[in-house]
């Protein structure tokens, strides 16, 4: 198993601890995919928290009311009877559209574009709600950064040749950074923890030839209660802290661009969804009615979610001039984001009850998520 797929397995292993043991494995891998349906962190966490950020712990509460619906679903379930023997789970969910696509522009789900030049390194966070972007480092000096919290839009400078060879230094010093490895907590012997998730991350490292290398790691701070001793995931964490704080420790001599410079992509992700709306109708945002859609820019995914009797989820790659016009239009009626790294924006469907969530993503080089 590579990196790649054991921090991915992390993340869903925690997920499945934290499930009542009561309720059919079905439950839990069922809102496993319908997690991931949604835009990782900020889409999901926006509906349960209102538009606003949330502390950890109101990231905990998040996932525990997620797991208490499943529960209730895993009661409703077994009250019925079963049709047939469960599915194995998969090794990752993996997001799938809600409904058969009826037509080709629904369908239509390019692969990002290729950059130009190779990579040197990309580093990735991860939480309750999945990974997250932190750094990408490109052969050809471009670093793409990312803020966790959403606060600012991802941002662009350009390392010279030399400060990319200092990068490259600081990872080598590690001695952990050579080849594909995992490095999760081991429990002591005799001992069964809990579900837990703790400090996960992933680097890819670019290698000649156009291979990766994928090192994943999960520093769980227990105390010593339940794990044996981290160094290698302490000395990731600290090369975490190294690469998502370039500018306090590189030279001046190491740029080549005096400043960063807002990260222009060449495509977005966006994802359209809707859900219920439990409130007063007064509250609701802007009316989707005030929304004029860019002629240029279908209108199959917006139909479908608009149209369709249940919660919907549309999702599909677009270039950046069409994300631009997406932009545009709902900023026009009123909406605003909340997130600047996912521009996220809610209006109301008055006629539903309901809310319309509209997420447009940058798609950053080597991205390897599609919708």
């Amino acid at each position: 198993m590579t990196g790649h797929e054991n921090f991915d397995q992390t993340l869903e292993t925690w997920l499945r601890r934290q499930a009542p043991r009561q309720a059919p494995d079905r439950v839990l891998d069922a809102a496993l995919e319908r997690v991931g349906l949604e835009p990782q962190r900020q889409g999901w966490l926006r509906r349960i928290s209102g538009g606003t950020s949330m502390t950890l712990l109101a990231r905990a509460a998040a996932v525990a009311t997620a797991v208490l619906i499943a529960a209730a679903i895993g009661l409703q379930l077994m009250l019925t009877p079963d049709v047939g023997p469960s599915p194995a789970p998969s090794p990752s969910p993996k997001p799938t559209e809600s409904a058969a696509p009826s037509s080709p522009a629904e369908s239509a789900n390019p692969t990002p574009k290729p950059s130009a030049a190779a990579l040197a390194v990309q580093l990735l966070g991860g939480g309750e709600l999945g990974p997250y972007h932190l750094v990408t480092i490109l052969d050809d000096g471009r670093v793409i950064t990312s803020d966790p919290s959403g606060a600012t839009a991802p941002l662009e400078r350009r390392l010279t040749p030399s400060g990319i060879q200092l990068v490259r230094d600081e990872m080598a010093a590690t001695g952990l950074t050579d080849s594909t490895a995992d490095f999760s907590p081991v429990a002591k012997p005799g001992v069964d923890p809990p579900g837990f998730i703790g400090d996960l991350g992933r680097l890819e490292i670019g290698q000649p030839g156009g291979s990766t290398v994928s090192i994943s790691w999960n520093l769980y701070n227990d105390g010593g209660a339940y794990f044996q001793p981290q160094v290698e995931a302490e000395a990731l964490q600290a090369l975490r802290v190294r690469l998502t704080t370039l500018e306090e420790w590189l030279p001046a001599a190491a740029w080549a661009d005096p400043d960063p410079a807002p990260y222009v992509p060449d495509d977005y992700r966006m994802t359209i969804s809707s859900s219920e709306w439990g409130g007063n109708l007064d509250d609701l945002p802007p009316d989707v009615t005030r929304l004029a859609w860019p002629a240029k820019v279908d209108t199959a995914d917006l139909d479908k979610v608009l149209h369709s009797p249940r919660e919907e989820t549309r999702c599909r790659l677009i270039d950046a001039a069409d994300g631009t016009a997406v932009i545009a239009a709902l900023e026009a009626t009123g909406a605003t984001s909340q997130d600047e790294t996912y521009l996220s924006f809610e209006l109301g469907e008055r006629a539903a009850s309901r809310t319309i969530t509209f997420t447009l993503a940058p798609v950053l080089p080597f991205d390897q998520g599609r919708c």
